[in-house]
């Protein structure tokens, strides 16, 4: 078991979500949460939220634009599987340490990007992702996202951010984990 979590862990830090089943499915804690809350219509309205966050140096809104515990243990790690396959089931002591993990490191990212950008006027000019866009049982990822920014002296920056999930149609953060 501790292999498949740390190769789970690999999977859904490095690039996006893996498909890796766990075996163990003794005390399943995963929430019935198949929607998201206070989601975005598109990548481009995150963006521009995510933006103006990050000029606002609003650490309480830019936390809202990933998804919450919920919707990670309910959405993106059981239905990070390929399309048509059964959603995946994790033990809870597996279902806290990748929550944790990726949460935190969310965290500590969210303040490195409010230090590097915060109370900074920009533009975002681009977006694009570095690994693709994949779909997956539960919901599509648009994997490492790089903004081209350019603020109003004409000085152009390329921020590399995490991935976002598509969930019927809305969107959010997964992580602000980059690689």
């Amino acid at each position: 078991m501790k292999h498949q979590v740390t190769l789970a862990l690999a999977l859904l830090v490095i690039g996006g979500v893996g498909a890796t089943r766990a075996v163990e499915t003794s005390e399943l804690s995963a929430p019935p949460v198949r929607r998201l809350t206070n989601p975005h219509s598109s990548v481009d309205d995150l963006v521009e939220s995510f933006r103006q966050a990050l000029i606002a140096k609003d650490k309480d809104t830019l936390r809202s634009l990933r998804v919450t515990r919920d919707e990670y243990l309910g959405i993106i790690l059981p239905g990070s599987v390929e399309p048509g396959q059964q959603r995946a089931t994790w033990a809870r002591d597996a279902q806290q340490y990748f929550w944790g993990s990726l949460n935190g490191k969310s965290i500590y990212a969210e303040a490195n990007l409010l230090a590097e950008y915060g109370g900074h006027p920009f533009r975002v000019t681009q977006v694009q992702y570095r690994k693709g866009v994949k779909d997956y049982a539960d919901y599509k990822a648009y994997k490492q996202l790089v903004l081209t920014l350019e603020d109003d002296a004409g000085r152009v920056d390329h921020l590399r951010i995490g991935s976002v999930a598509e969930v019927d149609g809305q969107f959010k953060f997964i992580s602000y984990v980059r690689d």
